[in-house]
């Protein structure tokens, strides 16, 4: 097949073409408008220390205290990843943690370590107000956990869980993504829908004159 007869059969059925591209734009915007409501909420948490110890050993200070630090902020990372820490946070934000089974609680936080002393926590939901009461009791409960293991407060410098306001945006995918997607989706999908229909009518054309 040479391109003219490419362009002939496109100019013969641009009709049709046209019909299956705005066709996947429509389905992909009722779609985008019936998405449920749902907000990405991220929290920034510091690994500061409660005081300034007097020691003169090498145990926390400088390149030391910094190893410190990041163990400890690995600790946090995986607290975030506990059932049991999770579950504290929601009755500590005074949500229903029965909704949800062991395994959806151990994945409703991803946190990661930026640096040393920075772990930043990712998490969702549906109501924006539910989003920013849990960044509050993930540092009060994160507190709490951190305070049990300094045993009879014997470390005065020791670790103190900082954290910052949430940034929360809009989860859903924006109107334009949607529609440039479904445009390009449409134009595809539009060209191999007419060379499909251009060859089924070819046959049924062929039949016909072979009766």
């Amino acid at each position: 097949m040479e391109l003219r007869d490419l362009f002939r059969i496109f100019k013969k059925q641009r009709t049709f073409y046209v019909g299956v591209v705005l066709f996947c734009v429509l389905a992909a915007w009722i779609w985008q408008n019936n998405q449920p409501v749902s907000y990405q909420a991220t929290l920034l948490i510091n690994i500061g220390r409660a005081g300034v110890s007097e020691t003169t050993d090498y145990t926390y200070d400088s390149f030391y205290r910094l190893q410190a630090d990041e163990r400890f902020a690995d600790t946090v990372v995986r607290w975030l990843s506990s059932p049991r820490v999770v579950e504290d946070i929601y009755r500590e934000a005074r949500l229903n943690p029965e909704t949800l089974g062991t395994k959806a609680l151990g994945s409703v936080f991803s946190a990661g370590r930026l640096s040393s002393q920075i772990v930043s926590v990712k998490y969702s939901g549906e109501n924006k107000k539910a989003l920013e009461g849990m960044a509050t009791a993930a540092v009060t409960v994160l507190n709490r956990y951190t305070d049990t293991l300094n045993t009879e407060a014997r470390e005065k410098s020791w670790f103190v869980v900082i954290g910052s306001e949430p940034v929360i945006r809009d989860a859903r995918v924006s109107m334009l993504l949607t529609l440039v997607v479904s445009l390009v989706l449409g134009l595809f999908v539009g060209f191999w829908a007419v060379l499909w229909r251009h060859y089924m009518t070819g046959n049924n054309e062929q039949r016909t004159n072979n009766k």
